[in-house]
């Protein structure tokens, strides 16, 4: 279901965000509908750590890649932390709004927002993959 490309092995930050989303998907088996919907490309680009990563989704299936593999749909690129925040998103039932619920939420999401604002995180292609990057949300994301 995921699995790193040769290579990737090596790549730290893909290892990282594998066992994330291992370990999300078997302890919130709800999460499997997002990630079996999942179909595209989105490359991660951790600019402080000189690292970058491709998520090549496919029928199911997760390949880790070392580095940008072609043409990505969604790029989502900032500070290794700025990324990883994306897993802190707070995610509210049923539909998995990152609507607010208490004060450590509300910081998150303030964080991300401030983040996105001074160009720390930059996402792009997200307007014609709002539902590739809002289920990506989902599934990384260890609330909800």
């Amino acid at each position: 279901m995921i699995s790193l490309a040769p290579g990737a092995e090596q790549n730290a930050f893909a290892q990282m965000l594998s066992d994330l989303l291992k370990q999300n998907l078997e302890s919130k088996p709800h999460k499997h509908k997002d990630f079996t919907a999942l179909d595209g490309t989105v490359a991660l680009v951790a600019d402080d750590a000189e690292v970058a990563l491709t998520l090549e989704f496919r029928s199911g299936i997760l390949t880790l890649h070392d580095g940008i593999k072609g043409i990505p749909d969604v790029a989502v690129r900032g500070s290794a932390d700025a990324i990883m925040n994306l897993s802190n998103m707070p995610l509210t039932r049923p539909l998995a709004l990152p609507i607010p619920t208490d004060r450590a939420a509300l910081d998150v999401l303030t964080t991300m927002v401030r983040a996105t604002r001074t160009g720390e995180l930059k996402i792009f292609g997200m307007l014609g993959n709002v539902g590739l990057l809002s289920r990506l949300t989902r599934v990384m994301s260890v609330n909800g």
